[in-house]
């Protein structure tokens, strides 16, 4: 009886360790819905790892295939514009193939078995984002795919191969999690898609992510930007700035998030418009706005944070004029800097070097049928001290109003803000750098939508589609 318990322990400790070898990387924190199905794809010829770009996965060539996740593209990191164009372009190839997969708790009640593509693309929107999976895989693997999609929809879940060009599309653009099928030929692809360009690359040493700030692309990138910088970092009324280089950057500068006084869960793209959805599915429209202002400030909100810099446009000394990438050769940034240009304008005999434009509060709310915002900012003028840091002098607070399109001003502030009194067109400036006020909440908005506050999957695909391009962008004023 000893002998036979003893057998019966062995076995149950072989079988929680089998349960565990179809992870490659078991070590690596979990993600739930790879780790739901690891035994039937450990049973269909796959493996799985939760992080494929760890060492131990990434520098060993795949004797099985492997599903898996990527460092650099974690749950709720959707698609931006040129990835979006590549894929579809890649897929239009015939160089790769998709599979879009929901999980049973989502897709059981709701869907047939195999269902049509309108029917899927209804309950894949209706899902919460952490729930819509995308798997990526090479062309060479296709022999593969059906095993996958059975091990994967063997109770659990609804996967659908979509055919065409824009149904992969519109599945990837609002997919919350991107997977992709590591295969030897998907490791040897040439192509430039995010996905297949991560395969087989590890982990920096210290660092969460294969990618190296300081290569020479991401150096050739960061050259034409305005100096990278937070705008907490130039103080306020009550607390000084401390960053040294603060007095390199001016111009104008957007940090801010959205702040909602109603219960808002969506945003919505459709027929060139914006809206806010609440939870009962009540729709509020947004303000109107040109659509390629708004594409222009979803980028910029985007390249915000992969770079961690507030920084919109700086004009130095000799007139030489940097702007954020997102905004090059846009109406939006045109604009933009013609506003970082008006502030002196408006100010007399103020002995100060630099004028900085910041955003400071943005509230959107809903007001009859329609949401509104008010956004509040700062035109600042700065003075480096004897250590080079920026100081605030003096600075003009203003509000405005989406409903009424007006800017009031509402405070001075800073050691030299008496000094504005009499010397200071406080109506003409406000007037002149209203629209930055315009910018600004937009920007907080699609920061809100790329945090994941709202869900902005709905029109998600059109919205990544449009042309922002307008006037150039001068090099020199």
């Amino acid at each position: 009886m000893r002998r036979m318990w003893l057998l019966i322990s062995l076995g149950l400790l072989l079988a929680t360790g089998f349960s565990r070898a179809d992870v490659l990387d078991a070590d690596s924190p979990v993600n739930p819905l790879l780790e739901s199905v690891s035994t039937a794809l450990h049973d269909a010829g796959f493996d799985v790892a939760y992080n494929l770009n760890v060492p131990k996965v990434a520098n060993t060539e795949p004797r099985r295939p492997r599903l898996g996740a990527l460092a650099d593209l974690p749950p709720l990191r959707l698609p931006l514009t040129p990835e979006l164009l590549e894929w579809e372009a890649a897929f239009a190839r015939g160089e790769i193939g998709a599979l879009a997969w929901l999980p049973g708790s989502v897709a059981a009640p709701v869907l047939e078995e195999s269902p049509d593509f309108a029917q899927f693309h209804d309950v894949w929107l209706d899902a919460s984002a952490q729930e819509r999976v995308f798997i990526s895989w090479h062309v060479e693997d296709a022999q593969l795919i059906e095993s996958l999609r059975t091990a994967l929809s063997n109770g659990r879940a609804v996967g659908i191969r979509p055919q065409q060009v824009e149904q992969a599309g519109r599945l990837y653009a609002t997919a919350g999690q991107r997977f992709v099928v590591d295969t030897e030929a998907a490791r040897d692809y040439a192509g430039a898609v995010t996905e297949f360009q991560l395969l087989g690359e590890q982990l920096r040493r210290g660092s969460a992510s294969v990618l190296n700030p300081e290569s020479r692309d991401a150096r050739r990138l960061s050259s034409r930007e305005p100096e990278v910088f937070l705008k907490e970092g130039l103080g306020d009324e009550f607390e000084a700035s401390t960053i040294p280089e603060i007095i390199v950057p001016g111009g104008i500068a957007f940090g801010e998030d959205a702040v909602f006084k109603n219960e808002l869960v969506q945003l919505i793209f459709e027929s060139d418009r914006l809206w806010l959805q609440d939870a009962g599915g009540q729709r509020f429209s947004l303000p109107a706005e040109d659509v390629g202002t708004w594409k222009a400030s979803f980028d910029f909100a985007a390249r915000s944070e992969i770079i961690g810099s507030d920084a919109v446009v700086d004009i130095d000394e000799r007139s030489r004029v940097r702007i954020s990438s997102a905004l090059e050769d846009t109406d939006a940034g045109v604009e933009l800097i013609r506003i970082d240009t008006e502030p002196f304008k408006y100010v007399q005999r103020l002995d100060v070097r630099k004028s900085v434009i910041i955003d400071t509060e943005v509230n959107f709310f809903v007001r009859d049928a329609y949401t509104e915002f008010a956004t509040e900012y700062e035109v600042r003028f700065l003075q480096a001290d004897s250590v080079r840091i920026a100081r605030t002098q003096a600075a003009v607070v203003y509000r405005y109003e989406s409903a009424t399109q007006v800017v009031e001003h509402v405070d001075i502030w800073g050691p030299d803000g008496f000094r504005l009194k009499g010397r200071t067109d406080f109506e003409g400036l406000g007037s002149s750098t209203a629209n930055a006020a315009r910018h600004a909440a937009w920007v907080a908005l699609f920061r809100s939508a790329l945090n994941g506050e709202l869900d902005f999957s709905r029109g998600r695909y059109e919205f990544m589609k449009v042309d922002k391009a307008g006037r150039s962008t001068p090099s020199r004023l």
